[in-house]
């Protein structure tokens, strides 16, 4: 194998001395090589990209490798080669092409059921649609890259694959921003925000804060909505207050002080606005960014018009105009080469698609005389099975109605006993809670809201106490009415064992205890595919007496929000659920502790309150929201959890309660 590299090496080196070589030859020598099929396919990707800005090589790279891809044996690689078409295609801008390999390699990997394979290409699907979209403003392109990027979601969180779905996030809210649905836009930012932030991943939290930031920028500018320009100057604020711990880029840090100049010239503070914008502007010219200078140059003109300074306004008039121009000659030239190199690249396939043309002409014509024979013949056929049917269904209809006002009468019996079930069922899951009354002897301040969408939920929360421990725990167990309360009396029961009669106190390893009773009660750790798969996400709040100013905490899939005077932190700890279908034993979840300061808050909730359809645009409530609300909620008032109602109801209006709700909250 080294040698036959090592040759094809001494080949193409000789081919390039001669001033014969192109990258398609090598390419062509790579293919005929016996090298691995993984290898040409990487050679293919790595010179489009080199050579991106030359079409006429780009295209025929793209000949050479889709020649090819037709005689590879493994269909996962064929697959793959497939993909690696399209993109190529999509970076040249011919995304109708892009588009029509893409589908085949999703039609290949649907094939071997590589779902992974397939979520990808779902991906590239939505990401060539939007791009169309931009280029046409045909909202019907966004529209389909949203239906693709729906599909590539639910793919990835079926397969549990974290560090994609954040890409995928971004990606729906670039598709939605593009359509001018704010809303939707920011529901996906939003989601992306948090898996970024529980990673630690500094740089994607950069980038999708930025996206976070012009989203609402762009709203404040369409709705002239002070409060939406003070939530975009925060996420600009937030990059530029630490740019090394964000890990900013010079082009980022640009675009953050160009918006943040843009926020305040438009909102009254012209001065300082320019100064943030000339500093954008610097640094755009510092990293050669033509788009981000044609942006700053282009707000400097209107600040600078708002300032009455109409000289200064003048002179970056005509950088802006200058650096439009350059961007525009770039453009047309660009597709110029596209267009001259796939016409010369398309005059091999026309030459073979008219030597077909009279032999398609004259198969056509045999195939429509044999349609016709077929036809009158299969039409009486038809129509005599079709009397004989009708007869027959007549009489089975009229039985059929007989037997239904039957079983209707069954039917309304068995629901109502049903119902009564799971009501009497409701007032054991209720009698199972801790009393408020008990909770608000040892926690001050105590509020709850607890809402189940059906009769029975969930969601439960658990409260004890031990001479060195306060316990107080939130659970949100997979599913809502009768399967979900299940779940929540077993994990009730699996408390109770844990910390009441095993006296383990420490908050991870509860979890790990529950993880494995959970496992243990649903047979999960058996690997049968007709394992049990449910699950719950839980926080645990642990307030030593010797040491009240310190919460011990540790949360499965969950988060905790503590509120010091006008400031909310969230506590989050491992990413992972209780059971569920990634069910493994050896799960380790961390303890971790928080110092409180006197007065503060803890708040803890399930997912019902900020996953709440409503609202004018009728999207989530969010947790930024929630965030908000709890931000701006005196806790000291008489019933908080009425307030959370209030405001829950509010935001629902007429629409029906999408989950169990359960929030929770004390001073301490």
């Amino acid at each position: 194998m080294r040698f036959k590299f090592c040759l094809s090496v001494l080949i193409l080196f000789s081919l390039h001395c001669k001033g014969e070589w192109t990258p398609a030859d090598s390419l062509r020598n790579m293919i005929n090589s016996g090298n691995k099929d993984s290898l040409k396919i990487a050679l293919f990707v790595n010179y489009s990209y080199t050579y991106y800005t030359q079409p006429e090589i780009v295209l025929a790279l793209i000949s050479e490798i889709t020649n090819y891809s037709d005689k590879i044996a493994d269909e996962k690689m064929r697959a793959l080669c497939l993909r690696k078409i399209g993109v190529i295609y999509g970076k040249q801008n011919y995304f109708d092409k892009a588009l029509e390999y893409t589908i085949k390699s999703a039609n290949l990997f649907e094939k071997i059921n590589d779902r992974e394979g397939l979520s990808n290409c779902y991906n590239n699907i939505g990401n060539f649609y939007n791009s169309k979209g931009d280029l046409t403003k045909d909202n019907l392109f966004f529209d389909r890259s949203i239906e693709y990027h729906l599909k590539c979601i639910k793919l990835r969180t079926e397969i549990n694959d974290t560090s994609q779905l954040r890409n995928s996030y971004n990606n729906i809210g670039n598709a939605y921003k593009s359509k001018q649905d704010y809303k939707k836009a920011l529901e996906y930012y939003d989601k992306c925000y948090i898996i970024y932030k529980r990673s630690g991943d500094n740089n994607g939290i950069a980038m999708i804060s930025l996206n976070l930031g012009g989203v609402y920028l762009d709203m404040a500018l369409k709705e002239k909505n002070n409060d939406y320009y003070k939530r975009s100057l925060s996420y600009f604020q937030y990059l530029l207050d630490d740019v090394k711990k964000n890990g900013l880029s010079v082009d980022r840090q640009a675009e953050a002080l160009s918006k943040k100049g843009r926020i305040l010239y438009e909102t009254g503070n012209v001065a300082e606005g320019i100064d943030f914008l000339l500093e954008g502007f610097r640094l755009s010219t510092q990293v050669r960014d033509k788009t981000l200078i044609l942006d700053a140059a282009e707000q400097l003109v209107a600040a600078y018009e708002k300032k009455g300074d109409y000289k200064q306004a003048d002179e970056f008039l005509h950088v802006y105009n200058s650096i439009k121009d350059s961007l525009l000659n770039e453009k047309n030239r660009h597709s110029v080469e596209q267009m001259q190199a796939l016409y010369q690249s398309s005059q091999k396939d026309r030459e073979i698609e008219k030597l077909n043309t009279d032999r398609e002409i004259q198969e056509a014509k045999l195939y429509r005389k044999n349609v016709y024979i077929g036809s009158t013949i299969g039409g009486i056929l038809i129509i005599m099975i079709l009397g004989f049917v009708l007869l027959s269904r007549y009489n089975l209809k009229k039985k059929a109605n007989l037997q239904l006002t039957d079983a209707y009468g069954k039917i309304e019996t068995k629901n109502r006993q049903i119902t009564d079930s799971i009501n009497y069922s409701k007032r054991i899951q209720n009698a199972i809670l801790p009393p408020t009354e008990l909770i608000n002897k040892h926690l001050k301040n105590f509020f709850l809201f607890y809402a189940p969408k059906d009769i029975v939920s969930g969601d439960f929360y658990w409260f004890s106490e031990t001479d060195q421990h306060t316990f107080f725990i939130v659970a949100d167990c997979t599913g809502h009415g009768v399967p979900g309360a299940l779940m929540s009396m077993i994990g009730n029961t699996l408390l109770n064992e844990t910390i009441n009669q095993n006296n383990i106190t420490d908050p991870g390893e509860i979890l790990s205890h529950l993880n494995n009773g959970v496992m243990h009660a649903l047979h999960q750790q058996d690997n049968d595919l007709n394992t049990q798969d449910d699950g719950m996400d839980i926080s645990i709040c642990c307030i030593e007496k010797k040491k009240s100013n310190v919460l011990k905490y540790a949360t499965a899939n969950h988060s905790i929000f503590i509120k010091n005077k006008n400031t909310v932190t969230e506590l989050t700890g491992d990413i992972y659920s209780i059971g569920g279908s990634m069910a493994i034993s050896d799960k380790h979840f961390a303890s971790k502790e928080y110092k409180l300061e006197e007065g503060s808050f803890v708040i803890m909730s399930t997912d019902g309150y900020y996953d709440q359809f409503g609202g004018p645009g009728d999207s989530k409530f969010l947790v930024t929201n929630f965030e908000e609300w709890i931000r701006k909620t005196d806790m000291h008032s008489a019933n908080p959890g009425e307030e959370l109602k209030q405001a829950h109801n509010n935001w629902k209006g007429a629409r029906r309660q999408t989950d169990d709700i359960l929030v929770a909250g004390f001073k301490v």
